[in-house]
């Protein structure tokens, strides 16, 4: 009786560990009509029974990547970045609690700046630069 106790005691031990420790997942939300390839892919750490959402990608249909950043408390935060379907960079910017904050640039696919600007709780702020795919500013605004 003594020996079954310690099994189950030591079962119970290594279930224990085994449930702290963090698993990835992926989830496509959604496929794209024309193709069915993947179109939104939601990311998930697993601890035990629990899950938490912490990342999306969005893919363009011919199946490069779109668009990628983290997700905290179910709401965008951090650095995403988007990207044209040749994959090249197209932009970045920053969210903070779901909503666009900081320097957000907008690129050519040539690389260089297209739109420069900054948001403040989700909206448009301050000076904006607008640029041509040589690098000529072609206009600024205020918000």
């Amino acid at each position: 009786m003594k020996k079954l106790l310690n099994i189950i005691a030591l079962a119970l031990v290594l279930a224990s560990c085994a449930s702290d420790e963090v698993r990835h997942s992926e989830k496509v939300v959604r496929r794209h009509d024309t193709n069915n390839s993947p179109w939104i892919v939601y990311y998930y750490d697993i601890v035990g029974r629990d899950s938490t959402w912490v990342g999306e990608k969005w893919f363009h249909d011919n199946g490069v990547l779109n668009l990628e950043g983290p997700i905290v408390d179910g709401k965008r935060e951090g650095l995403f970045k988007g990207y044209y379907p040749s994959g090249k960079l197209m932009s970045t910017g920053n969210f903070k609690n779901g909503l666009r904050e900081g320097r957000g640039v907008v690129y050519h696919e040539n690389g260089n700046i297209s739109i420069d600007g900054n948001y403040k709780n989700g909206a448009m702020t301050g000076i904006w630069k607008f640029y041509d795919e040589d690098g000529n500013v072609i206009n600024v605004m205020e918000y």
